[in-house]
């Protein structure tokens, strides 16, 4: 791997030297090392150039020109809470408990969890059942919380931990519809987990799964060159999955301030995440769209792309790095990308399934026109010292 990195591990320090400093003046657009191909490969951007005319990196340089990535988010925003409590310390005696360990890519989290050296607690609803066989597997001990909204579980759950990696979305599902309901789930489950966080007495970090749908407003109705980051709120969420993630957020920040003497808290904000089954892991609901597609399925959806990896890094991250307490980060890829394009990459590396017919004749596919870019990653870069894993790369790695 590029600089000996290992995908889920973050560096704990920030890479240094030459290399690194191209890569920031790319970002930053600092001279003409801001079009330097190698960077903009890897940063995501589905090739190793940029194609289209607008907004690109000119757009970044004029609007945020003096901005410092790493503080966007920071003491003047709601999302902050002041306490910025020191950072685990990678240890066997060091517990951290994991919700939602079962799913794809809270598998990855607690397999990076386990390769940092850290005791890890995978809170399942049934530690019977053979789908979490590969967590016993792996080294995660296995503790029964039967319901994440019922109290039943979490108090011997979070008993001793001094980290706490809440995975499990904070609403069961985006296809529910009454939009009250998943709201009230997720307000509660967020406000039921972090109370025993706190009670625990113990707990120094905590850190949230949460959406790109809590950040992405309206800001484009009167800026259609707008990148989203994670300085943004959605401040007018119109389906029933935005809402409850924006009522969800906005829970944990008002907990964050609450019990900012306990611990203090990060948010990872991603969209689709994408990476190879780990050994013994079950399919799960959300590689649906990869089984979709290589089945000859047809749909139009665009959105940004998230390596497993890289997002188990940042959780990892947030549990340790001083800086990222009271923080949001955004882990995704800088580019929407397009089912089209997830399609046309399947086709090119071998799946026989694809019905590339049927996409070239489907009018909706063909006038998807997914931006690029859409989101300004750059604070999570900053973090890591380092590119995230391109888009292709990531759903090559899925097939």
């Amino acid at each position: 791997a590029k600089d000996g990195w290992k995908p889920g591990t973050p560096p704990r320090q920030e890479a240094s030297g030459e290399n690194l400093g191209r890569r920031r003046r790319a970002l930053r657009g600092d001279g003409e090392e801001a079009q330097e191909e190698v960077f903009l490969g890897e940063m995501g951007m589905c090739g190793s150039k940029i194609t289209h005319s607008a907004p690109t990196l000119d757009y970044v340089v004029e609007s945020r020109k003096n901005e410092d990535p790493s503080t966007r988010g920071g003491p003047s925003s709601p999302f902050r809470n002041r306490a910025a409590i020191e950072g685990l310390n990678r240890s066997k005696e060091t517990v951290v408990l994991l919700t939602g360990a079962s799913s794809w890519s809270g598998g990855y989290v607690a397999q990076a969890l386990i390769d940092a050296g850290y005791s890890v607690r995978a809170a399942v609803s049934n530690r019977s059942s053979a789908r979490v066989d590969f967590l016993r597997d792996m080294g995660c001990v296995l503790v029964a919380v039967p319901d994440l909204l019922a109290e039943e579980g979490w108090a011997e759950a979070m008993a001793g931990c001094a980290g706490f990696a809440h995975v499990t979305s904070l609403t069961p599902s985006p296809f529910q519809t009454d939009a009250d309901e998943m709201i009230r789930e997720a307000v509660e489950g967020t406000e039921l987990a972090m109370r025993f966080a706190a009670e625990a007495g113990t707990v120094r970090r905590v850190v949230l799964n949460c959406d790109l749908s809590s950040i992405c407003g309206t800001q484009r109705e009167t800026n259609p060159d707008h990148l989203w980051s994670e300085a943004d709120r959605n401040e007018a969420p119109e389906t029933a999955f935005s809402k409850s993630k924006v009522a969800g957020e906005a829970k944990v920040w008002e907990l964050a301030e609450k019990y900012k003497d306990k611990f203090s808290v990060c948010t990872v904000h991603s969209a689709a995440v994408f990476g190879a089954l780990l050994p013994g892991q079950p399919v799960s609901a959300s590689m649906l769209i990869i089984q979709d597609i290589a089945m000859g399925k047809v749909m139009s959806r665009m959105f940004a792309i998230c390596d497993a990896g890289d997002f188990a890094a940042m959780h990892v991250a947030g549990l340790e790095r001083p800086e990222t307490a009271g923080q949001r980060y955004i882990v995704t890829s800088a580019d929407q990308i397009s089912t089209l394009e997830l399609a046309e990459w399947a086709a090119a590396a071998g799946a026989s399934g694809v019905d590339s017919a049927a996409w070239a004749g489907d009018a909706e596919a063909q006038k998807m026109a997914p931006k690029k870019p859409s989101i300004d990653n750059r604070k999570v870069l900053a973090l890591f010292g380092r590119a995230l894993v391109p888009p292709a790369r990531c759903w090559r790695s899925s097939g």
